[in-house]
């Protein structure tokens, strides 16, 4: 079983973001524009982009705005591990709210194993599944702090959510990470 370290998330989050706060604040629109404009469809393989570009900014390598389009190379499996947990959450909200805090760290669990190499959707969506379900009261809690941290931003007339979106997107990148066994 993982734990999460909730403040390693947090000031990781942060860390990164302080480098380079315009490219995480583009590549954050970009992603919110090309996911709206596809009513969310595009949205599972814009964040394994984004997470891939978080990845490779941790690593210390240079980023560009357009690496938030990589996901695009993994096009089916980032849309299937994308719209599968999405659904569970869902049907998870639909099912009296609940359900769907519970499990709402699916979705960046599965895109970060697509990120990082799964070539099955559906593989990834299983070991989302068995990931998060292991560590709900954790992952449910992280995701809870991350969500409302991200949704923070739109208090100050929808401007701050240029930072508190990258920041919260950054946090659950950490939280997979962890999730997964590879403590940052």
């Amino acid at each position: 079983m993982a734990s999460i370290h909730l403040g390693a998330c947090l000031s990781g989050g942060w860390k990164l973001f302080k480098r380079n706060p315009v490219n995480h604040v583009v590549a954050w629109l970009l992603v919110g524009v090309v996911g709206s404009i596809s009513a969310g469809l595009l949205i599972g393989p814009m964040l394994v982009g984004y997470m891939r570009m978080i990845e490779r900014e941790t690593r210390g390598e240079a980023v560009q705005i357009g690496d938030v389009f990589r996901g695009f190379d993994d096009f089916v499996p980032a849309f299937v591990a994308g719209l599968i947990s999405s659904l569970v959450v869902s049907l998870g909200f639909m099912l009296c709210f609940i359900p769907g805090l519970l499990v709402m760290a699916l979705p960046p669990v599965a895109l970060f194993l697509v990120a990082r190499g799964e070539r099955d959707g559906v593989a990834a969506f299983s070991q989302a599944w068995s990931i998060v379900t292991k560590n709900l009261g954790s992952a449910f809690f992280c995701s809870l702090v991350l969500g409302i941290v991200g949704s923070l931003g739109f208090l100050l007339c929808w401007v701050g959510a240029l930072l508190t979106l990258p920041l919260s997107t950054i946090g659950s990148y950490y939280m997979a990470r962890q999730l997964v066994g590879d403590e940052p």
